[in-house]
């Protein structure tokens, strides 16, 4: 039986599951099913899941648009199934849902050294396949859709961090969480102006202009966003996709396989050795990976969650990942280390 999180329970509530949403879907549905945030619906058309999604129409729209053209060279990414009236989602009671087909598989292991190496052949797959898609989007939205720049979203941590600082110096009160912060914060603040100057003196710029670097970003390449059977793997959730560096997107899957198993470099290098049986890196961007790991994210990440009330957590949870995190912070710099010496 699939256990569900406390916080899937409440999000899978707010579906609305009634009679005459399925008729208005155009589903005879035979049984229902949670799994994680979406419902598995068995239907006589075939399996599928059903997914509220928390994001306007236009973004809908890109997301389908940029599946659809990928799938034309890359098979194994999942698309939203198109209605009766040509449209990809369903509005509902102010509401929006898409339906995609459900595939045969188990989630990848990424203690599998196989399994990381395969994931990482069809991550490069899935950025070829995006090649092109940048222009195409250009000519259908008349926009681009480039990601924001790296640049920005440092100085924007940066930013954030200082005014968490300043907020609590003004609490009359410290739990256990601002005191870890506090006792951390400026440690930290110094770390992002050091990659800040490292970034300055990087190709980053000259990357981004490169029209060949640029592809669609999954931004999410947890484990269990691809599904595998028969040494075959399909990439689902593309909820949090970009057009960006393709360097983001890989320095997102090595970061979640290696960091809970202490930054081990071995386990990197096997992922930049499977992305590079299809496309080969440039050492620019091996340079740009290393200023992308040393960025303190998981510090920013919890804090901000925390803040800023992101995450519907209870209070010790977020203090247990934040003290998980702050201890695994000695295995992150110790990769750093090794990668310099290795890599660079």
């Amino acid at each position: 039986m699939n256990k569900l999180k406390y916080s899937e329970k409440n999000y899978l509530c707010e579906y609305d599951l009634s009679l005459r949403f399925f008729e208005d879907l155009g589903v005879k549905v035979n049984d229902i099913v949670p799994l994680r945030k979406v419902f598995v619906i068995y239907t006589e058309e075939g399996n599928k899941i059903l997914k509220k999604v928390n994001c306007n129409i236009d973004r809908i729209n890109l997301i389908s648009d940029s599946l659809d053209y990928v799938k034309k060279s890359y098979g194994n990414v999942v698309t939203y199934n198109k209605f009766k009236d040509g449209l990809c989602y369903k509005l509902w009671k102010d509401q929006i849902y898409v339906v995609m087909d459900i595939l045969d598989g188990r989630e990848a292991s990424f203690t599998n050294p196989i399994e990381i190496d395969l994931c990482a052949e069809n991550i490069a797959l899935m950025h070829k396949g995006s090649k092109g898609l940048r222009e195409y989007l250009k000519k259908k939205y008349n926009k681009d859709f480039l990601d924001i720049s790296l640049k920005d979203k440092i100085q924007k941590a940066y930013d954030e961090l200082t005014y968490m600082k300043k907020l609590i110096n003004s609490f009359k009160y410290q739990n256990q969480f601002d005191k870890l912060f506090m006792d951390n914060v400026d440690k930290y603040l110094l770390e992002i102006k050091e990659v800040q100057a490292e970034l300055e003196n990087s190709k980053y710029e000259a990357l981004r202009s490169d029209e060949n670097m640029i592809c669609l970003c999954h931004n999410d390449l947890a484990y269990h966003n691809f599904l595998t059977k028969n040494d075959e793997i399909n990439i689902i959730d593309f909820d949090y996709m970009t057009l960006d560096l393709r360097i983001m997107d890989i320095e997102n899957f090595i970061t979640k396989s290696i960091k809970n198993a202490a930054f081990d470099i071995e386990k990197m290098l096997a992922c930049i050795n499977g992305y590079e049986k299809i496309l080969t890196l440039k050492q620019e961007e091996k340079e740009l990976l290393y200023i992308l790991i040393k960025f303190p994210r998981d510090f920013y990440t919890i804090s901000r969650a925390y803040y800023y009330k992101r995450k519907k957590w209870d209070y010790e949870v977020y203090l247990n990942r934040f003290e998980t995190k702050l201890s695994n912070e000695k295995f992150r710099y110790e990769f750093l280390k090794l990668y310099k010496n290795r890599v660079l």
